[in-house]
């Protein structure tokens, strides 16, 4: 082979492992801006101080406008003490969840997905991601239709054992969105070790 042959395999190879590299970053969508907050003077509330935004797969725009007042809310109760609202790789993922599931401007259903896409996009694993949106589809909130399997409120035991039965299932079978939604709703997540 020539040196030139060489150098233009070599490119093809980079050129073909970029475009893979920004197909799998599309597929999960990406963020515009970053969070910029503080937290307010109570020490449990933020506000952010810049416009951002998250772009879905299908080009959605997810804008969280600066003085959104967001509390991390949204993720259960439960899972702050190993996954806090406002630290790790999902904490722009969060606050887009979070205004969204105050003003309520889209569906829960599209919330709750888009949560789990913005983790992906912000770096959480599949297997994490899917566990905490299992866990928002089940003990977050929803509004208008859609309301059956809706677990807000329980008590933190039974939200930690469904928690530690999602994601024993979700690391053996990686189940479909659809099917951890539907699972849930209809009430029959598997048991650990089954």
């Amino acid at each position: 082979m020539t040196m030139r042959a060489i150098k233009f395999s070599t490119a093809v190879v980079g050129l073909f492992a970029y475009a893979c590299c920004a197909f799998a970053q599309q597929s999960v969508g990406r963020f515009d801006g970053e969070v910029v907050a503080k937290f307010m003077r109570d020490g449990r509330n933020m506000q952010v101080e810049q416009t951002f935004a998250y772009i879905d797969p299908a080009g959605r725009r997810w804008e969280v406008p600066a003085g959104t007042i967001t509390d991390g809310a949204s993720v259960p109760q439960v899972f702050w003490v190993c996954c806090p609202p406002f630290s790790g790789k999902y904490r722009s993922a969060a606050v887009v969840h979070d205004y969204y599931c105050q003003t309520k401007s889209r569906s829960w259903k599209e919330t709750h997905l888009t949560f789990y896409n913005a983790m992906r996009a912000s770096g959480v694993t599949e297997s994490q991601a899917k566990a905490m949106y299992g866990a928002v589809y089940s003990f977050g909130p929803r509004w208008g239709t859609g309301l059956r399997g809706v677990k807000t409120g329980a008590p933190v035991a039974e939200q930690q054992k469904v928690f530690a039965d999602l994601e024993s299932w979700i690391e053996r079978e990686n189940p479909s969105f659809e099917e951890i939604g539907r699972r849930l709703d209809d009430g029959k997540l598997p048991v650990q070790g089954r």
